[in-house]
């Protein structure tokens, strides 16, 4: 929790308190800041849900406690009663964690056993959801800007993952690289997970946020860039899992074996030339997805389009260079699939910028 975000929990609490006590007077009405701080959520969206799903809990414990126990008495079989008929309502309602609210409000009013007492519960709660109603709507943020910094961020990542592979091709490979290689592809992917919850952040931010309106929400180029780079971490895998696989074959065979050539000076030096260009063009096609403005977004992606046509070539003249070597074609035919799929997917005329083409 951030320290923004604890101060304004607190002053939600506090004013919560103020005006339930303003309003009805009696003894401390302290169920009012209890309920504001239970349903100021992180999005305006998650808070309204929230309050309503509290004010139904609450409510239906109360009402079910004064209409079973108040005819009936309190018992031990009627305190059962209403806790299984309390649980049932919460489910036909879909109260979701809030669930428990209803049980507990009837036991708190079955204990007080008066009907003002329920009355006030239910004031009390109104008053806490309507304060931490207003508080959200007053502060919410709205967590583009936090996507889109997710998104470069794992750009980044992603583009210094294929830099370190390019790194590594200048000496032969061994057990220490491919276990590092695959140990950074499964980070990657785990990170990638957390940059789709951001945007699924983002979204929730800006409903029913007034500033959504200023501010604008996710864009087109946000999502789609989003979605690629999650879907490419995994052809990165891929490609880690298969250079691995490379150099586990020339390391069995040794010399004249037939994976001799797998790892041949020549084919290193191609595919980390075609790694090493795709490392700075991954971290400008995140860049292109989240310019500030479209000139800045057609700079940007130009300069893309022209990293991955060099990587193109590089991987052409890699293609050449494992035609020579038809003994382990599958394993080459996989190397060069996983190599085009990330360049395919990192077209920026995706994300609706038209390169200039020469």
């Amino acid at each position: 929790m951030t320290l923004a975000t604890a101060f304004r929990l607190v002053i939600t609490a506090v004013v919560a308190y103020l005006v339930a006590d303003l309003l009805r007077g009696g003894p401390p009405p302290l169920l009012a800041p209890l309920t504001a701080l239970l349903i100021v959520q992180v999005t305006l969206y998650q808070t309204l849900t929230s309050s309503i799903q509290r004010i139904a809990s609450v409510t239906t414990g109360v009402i079910l406690a004064v209409v079973i126990a108040g005819p009936l008495g309190f018992h031990w079989w009627t305190l059962g009663l209403v806790i299984a008929l309390a649980l049932l309502v919460g489910r036909l309602f879909k109260l979701g964690d809030h669930i428990l609210e209803v049980p507990i409000s009837a036991m708190l009013i079955l204990q007080l056993g008066t009907e003002s007492a329920a009355l006030g519960r239910v004031v009390e709660t109104l008053i806490g959801a309507g304060v931490g109603l207003i508080s959200t709507l007053l502060t919410a943020p709205v967590k583009v800007k936090t996507a889109e910094d997710a998104l470069r961020k794992l750009a980044m990542d992603m583009g210094q993952f294929l830099e370190d592979l390019a790194d590594d091709l200048h000496l032969e490979p061994d057990h220490a690289h491919t276990t590092r290689w695959q140990g950074q592809a499964a980070r990657l992917s785990e990170e990638a997970r957390t940059v789709g919850a951001r945007l699924g952040e983002a979204d929730d931010s800006t409903r029913l946020n007034p500033r959504a309106y200023r501010i604008g929400g996710p864009s087109a180029a946000l999502r789609t860039a989003m979605s690629t780079l999650e879907a490419a971490t995994i052809k990165a895998r891929g490609l880690a899992r298969c250079m691995a696989d490379r150099t586990y074959l020339y390391l069995r065979d040794g010399e004249g074996g037939l994976g001799t050539d797998m790892w041949a000076t020549d084919v290193r030096q191609e595919l980390g030339l075609t790694l090493r260009t795709l490392s700075r063009a991954v971290p400008l096609y995140a860049a292109t997805a989240t310019a500030a403005s479209p000139e800045s977004g057609r700079r940007l992606g130009q300069t893309t389009h022209e990293l991955l046509v060099e990587a193109r070539q590089h991987r052409e003249r890699l293609g050449r260079l494992l035609r020579d070597d038809p003994g382990h074609w599958p394993l080459h035919g996989e190397l060069l699939v996983h190599l085009d799929r990330i360049l395919d997917s990192l077209a920026p005329a995706e994300l609706g910028f038209r390169p200039v083409m020469y």
